[in-house]
């Protein structure tokens, strides 16, 4: 039989589980929407209060932008890793006096006049990692703009976090207009302590070996577990960067979408084109179904999510050796099987 034809008796069977899953939607119970806003592990809710960390801000976006110019040998100085004096003076002056920086610098003082408000859930996350990694040390965050690359908002190289501010003025911002929704939605404060943790967790999971579509899912799943442990407080919407509908669809559909992925005989598939439908940011994941406008991006990362927590529930495995683990490994030992 041609895949052309396993694919309509999917797409067939999906008009039904269509109707399923919008009753789901309309009927969903109080359960849900706790563990939906809470980590449903209680193993990762651990006591940090006696961990010291501390939150060390520079605010080179305001010593910077706006300054005048016989300023600029002082805070080059003071931030030698970010102004090279292989570029010429004159480069970097014209730059803190750019009127379209000055604009939106504008727009982050008003949003961000200090950073008092997010020390404490920065310090929380801090101590976290701290809990499981003993040697991590917390790196002085500096904060910058990124010149509209709204795709990196947070990069940690050990010593520095370099947080650009600019990325999270809020999903209204009108520095914002033009920017698909999907990715607005996640340019608000609250994602300053996930982007930060993001960043770590990039450093700490290792790319995959045999980078098959399944190796790639538990890949993004481990560093979505990792946001478990270090942010065990944080709701899951916020975490993956959904919307609490979104969530819910990925949640409600869970088994639909794993039956796909195994009927389809994607898991041990090497193409990259999956990665563009299932786990890449996007408005909704394309399994070229009416249902797709309703599901949310990157559902490939959410599957691997859960099959990691899978594995974590049924193995005494610490954090650092789930880190280290193969992916097939993990998915073997995880035993997942979606409920309904």
């Amino acid at each position: 039989m041609s895949f052309k034809c396993l694919f309509c008796i999917f797409a067939s069977r999906k008009k039904n589980v269509s109707m399923k899953i919008k009753k789901l939607l309309l009927s969903a119970s109080i359960l849900y929407w706790i563990s939906a806003c809470q980590p449903s592990d209680n193993q990762l809710k651990v006591d940090v209060s006696k961990i010291p960390a501390k939150v060390v801000v520079k605010r080179f976006d305001q010593d910077f932008f706006g300054n005048k110019p016989e300023q600029f040998s002082e805070i080059q100085k003071k931030y030698p890793y970010l102004l090279s004096d292989k570029v010429p003076d004159s480069v970097w002056i014209k730059k803190m006096q750019d009127s379209l920086l000055l604009e939106l610098k504008k727009q982050v003082d008003s949003v961000y006049p200090d950073f008092e408000a997010y020390k404490k859930p920065v310090e929380n996350l801090f101590k976290h990692i701290k809990y499981y990694q003993k040697d991590f040390k917390e790196p002085v965050i500096v904060t910058i703009y990124s010149d509209w690359n709204y795709m990196t908002r947070a990069v940690y190289a050990d010593s520095l976090e370099l947080l650009s501010l600019d990325n999270f003025l809020g999903a209204d911002n009108p520095m914002y207009k033009g920017i698909p929704q999907y990715i607005r939605q996640n340019l608000i404060p609250e994602r300053i302590p996930v982007e930060i943790a993001n960043s770590i967790t990039e450093q700490q999971v290792k790319p995959v070996k045999k980078n098959t579509f399944l190796d790639r899912m538990i890949y993004y799943g481990k560093k979505l577990y990792l946001l478990d442990a270090y942010l065990p407080e944080t709701a899951d919407s916020l975490k993956i960067g959904y919307t609490e509908k979104k969530l819910q669809w990925a949640y409600d559909n869970e088994k639909y979408v794993w039956e796909y992925f195994v009927e389809q005989k994607l898991l041990y598939n090497h193409g990259k084109n999956l990665d563009m439908r299932f786990l890449n940011t996007a408005p909704y994941s394309k399994f070229y179904t009416e249902e797709d406008m309703n599901s949310p991006g990157r559902i490939g990362q959410f599957i691997g999510w859960q099959i990691v927590r899978s594995f974590m529930k049924k193995n005494k495995v610490s954090l650092q050796k789930m880190m280290q683990m193969p992916e097939e490994e993990i998915f073997k030992q995880s035993k997942y099987k979606p409920k309904k």
